[in-house]
Order: structure tokens, then C-alpha cells, then sequence
């Protein structure tokens, strides 16, 4: 499922909960956060470093100048793939989740309004 994470040595994927991305001293370093329970001894967190790649680049077509370019790892990329994908799933099943809460309490609302108009119907027959 998420072959570049696994060769990274993250396992708990289920667990993730964030992550973030930073550029720091010429390395992008890639941070993951994990949901624990209290108590728990594994790490809240995992960092990972990775160099980027230079390249020489033609600046100006009719200068001849050159210049370097740093680019991200692929490696980096294809795990924010990856963790776009595992983050982004657990948003849509908490997103549904808060409007199926909230249509459960509507639905509540609306019955007891119809229950309390009801009774109140019994109660002027007597």
C-alpha cells in the first residue's frame, strides 16, 4: 500500500495523524505525527532528513548562463504522496462522521418537537 513509508521504517501507518515539512541547513526534513493513547511509550513523532539534489540549469537561453537548482528527493515526494493520501482519507472519514453527528442530533430535535406536539394534542381532547 504505501511501499516508500514502509522502506522508511514507519509501520504504525494507521496511527498517523499529521505531518509537516520544513527546509532546514539544506535538507528538507519531513516530521510524521502519530496518535497515542496516554501512557504510551512509542514516539509521538519520527523525523527524517533528506539531502537535495542539485542540478545545472540553463538560465538564460540566449546568455549561455548557467545556475544550480536544488530539488527535493524523490524519495520526499513520493512519501507526501503517500501521506497526503493517508491523511486525507482519515479527514473524510472524520468529516462524515461530524455530519452524520450532526444529522443524528437534527433528527432528535425534529421528534421530540413532533412527540411534545402530540401530546399536547392528547391533552386538550380530555
Amino acid at each position: 500500500m504505501h511501499p516508500t513509508l514502509q522502506s522508511m521504517g514507519v509501520t504504525s501507518i494507521q496511527d498517523i495523524e499529521k505531518f509537516t515539512l520544513r527546509y532546514e541547513n539544506g535538507h528538507d526534513v519531513l516530521k510524521i505525527y502519530y496518535r497515542r493513547e496516554k501512557g504510551s511509550l512509542l514516539p509521538k513523532s519520527k523525523k527524517f532528513k533528506f539531502g537535495r539534489a542539485t542540478k545545472t540549469v540553463l538560465a538564460d537561453g540566449g546568455q549561455q548562463t548557467y545556475r544550480q537548482v536544488q530539488e527535493p528527493s524523490l524519495i520526499v515526494l513520493r512519501a507526501m504522496e503517500e501521506l497526503e493520501q493517508i491523511v486525507g482519507k482519515q479527514h473524510a472519514t472524520k468529516a462524515s462522521k461530524d455530519d452524520l453527528v450532526k444529522e443524528l442530533e437534527h433528527l432528535e430535535k425534529v421528534v421530540n418537537s413532533k412527540i411534545a406536539e402530540i401530546k399536547e394534542k392528547i391533552n386538550s381532547m380530555q
